[in-house]
């Protein structure tokens, strides 16, 4: 029995030990006043890998829009024949490079055929209003001399004149019923049809294409060449939405091409109200104008709107996806808010932040509140 107890008390004994040394252990810890629990944190917060802190640098200028596209010819013309004939040869080639006035014919086709059936077509009319004419004189003599002289005007060779408004229903019965109306409107539209076999400039222009030749048979479906002016050119450019507001119709841009061989003044015109559903960007249009600009050409400028404004120009790896970057301010990281104005392939600019202030170059590897650096005492 004595054995047992001693063995109960060494293991009592022991277990109080214990429980003194842990006891001793947390008042230790608890011990620790705020200031030495701080310090320990900021030791190991420091001691931690630092990132990269950047200088901002500002300057005061307007917001730049990147403006680039392809020269097209504001008035632009395909031609495509709406009869079946052949090609007759003109007072001027159809070929490459070559003007016509507004009205000047650019395309003549075969018209022979048709041109006859429609003299013949007069010709029938002509026989038909002077049937009539016996008729008028017996039941409306009073309107015999006005149709008389309409009559008069008629000439297989020459364009229909129009019919006289008589301004008297039984006569203009009279005329329906024996089809006169009705032989009218087939002649007016075969006329109209002879006139589509002369393909005119609707604007003074210069053929950039030409694919028809003398003899050559061409139709409704067939591309036989492209009129365009060479005063007035106009080039498509795509703005990203967020800058769509910043654009104004009016405002002029200096376009050059890729070998800097000379420079243009474009004109934003208008816009299109759609935005692409894919890129998120806008389509504008601007008037270009001046020598020695062809069509195809490709053009590139910076359009420059609104007032100066100050703007920072930093890497994009500092810009979070929220819109803010991360600022060092009393040696602890910050987000602040900025607003990108343009981006460009490795860089973006932006506004809302100072000459000096401090940003962390590589901003997935920081986070709020962490301690760059030791304040000095």
């Amino acid at each position: 029995m004595n054995k047992e107890k001693r063995k109960k008390l060494i293991l009592t004994a022991a277990v109080l030990v214990a429980i003194f040394v842990i006891g001793g252990i947390i008042l230790m810890q608890f011990s620790d006043t705020e200031e030495d629990r701080t310090e320990r944190a900021e030791s190991v917060a420091v001691a931690s890998h630092q990132p990269e802190i950047i200088t901002v640098q500002t300057s005061h200028q307007k917001n730049q829009i990147e403006i680039q596209g392809r020269v097209r010819a504001e008035n632009r013309l395909e031609l495509f024949p709406e009869v079946q004939a052949k090609v007759l040869p003109g007072k001027k080639p159809f070929r490459e490079g070559i003007t016509f006035e507004k009205g000047e014919p650019i395309l003549q086709l075969d018209d022979e055929e048709a041109r006859l059936q429609l003299y013949a077509s007069r010709s029938q009319f002509q026989t038909l209003a002077a049937s009539l004419l016996p008729d008028i004189r017996l039941d409306y003599p009073d309107l015999l001399n006005r149709y008389e002289q309409w009559y008069d005007s008629l000439h297989p060779e020459s364009t229909l004149p129009e019919i006289p408004d008589f301004e008297h229903q039984r006569m203009e019965r009279f005329l329906t019923s024996r089809g006169v109306y009705n032989s009218y409107y087939q002649i007016k539209s075969a006329e109209n049809r002879l006139e589509k076999f002369t393909i005119r400039a609707p604007f003074s222009g210069t053929l950039s294409v030409a694919k028809a030749e003398p003899g050559q048979s061409v139709g409704p479906l067939v591309h036989v060449g492209t009129l365009v002016d060479p005063k007035s050119y106009q080039l498509t450019a795509t703005v990203r939405q967020s800058q769509i507001r910043n654009v104004r119709i009016g405002d002029i841009v200096e376009l050059t091409d890729n070998h800097k061989s000379g420079s243009w003044a474009a004109t934003v015109t208008r816009f299109n109200p759609s935005v692409d559903v894919r890129t998120q960007t806008v389509e504008i249009y601007l008037e270009v104008r001046g020598n020695g600009i062809r069509e195809g050409m490709y053009l590139e400028g910076l359009l420059e709107t609104g007032d100066p404004i100050k703007i920072a120009e930093i890497p994009k790896s500092a810009l979070l996806r929220n819109g803010f970057v991360y600022a060092v301010m009393d040696g602890v990281t910050r987000q602040v808010p900025v607003q990108v104005t343009d981006v460009g392939h490795e860089t973006v600019w932006v506004t809302g932040l100072s000459d000096g202030d401090e940003i962390i170059r590589d901003a997935g590897i920081a986070m709020t509140g962490q301690i760059i650096r030791e304040k000095t005492p």
